[in-house]
């Protein structure tokens, strides 16, 4: 499981990433993983605080743990802690980018075509 801690406010957060939370966030957002990009370049003060909300809350759910934070709440965490301007939300965006592309394998062409 990829994952990532981040400190906001003087408090150590886990974000999960993965299947569990991507399919959970598409889902509640109402977005397809091929509008997600999209979204992020167009918006990402709505499209990254929510990517971070529905990452921090699948690590409660994995633990069994109860998740006692609304979107609302954990955007004005965010605010207090100045996170794009100290860079939290860019680091989560790399992290999360990275867990997408991680174990992809790179395609060097097709070797038949080389040969001929």
């Amino acid at each position: 499981m990829n994952k990532i801690t981040l400190t906001i406010n003087n408090k150590k957060l886990d974000f999960y990433f993965g299947l569990g939370f991507l399919g959970n966030a598409l889902e509640d957002i109402g977005i397809g993983i091929d509008e997600l990009g999209v979204k992020l370049t167009s918006n990402p003060f709505l499209y990254a605080p929510k990517l971070m909300y529905y990452s921090l809350e699948y690590g409660y759910i994995r633990k069994g743990k109860d998740f006692n934070m609304s979107l609302e709440s954990f955007i004005d965490e965010l605010d207090k802690d100045k996170s794009f301007i100290n860079g939290n939300i860019g680091k989560f965006l790399d992290a999360f980018t990275k867990s997408l592309t991680k174990d992809v394998p790179i395609d060097k062409g097709n070797s038949e075509s080389k040969k001929k």
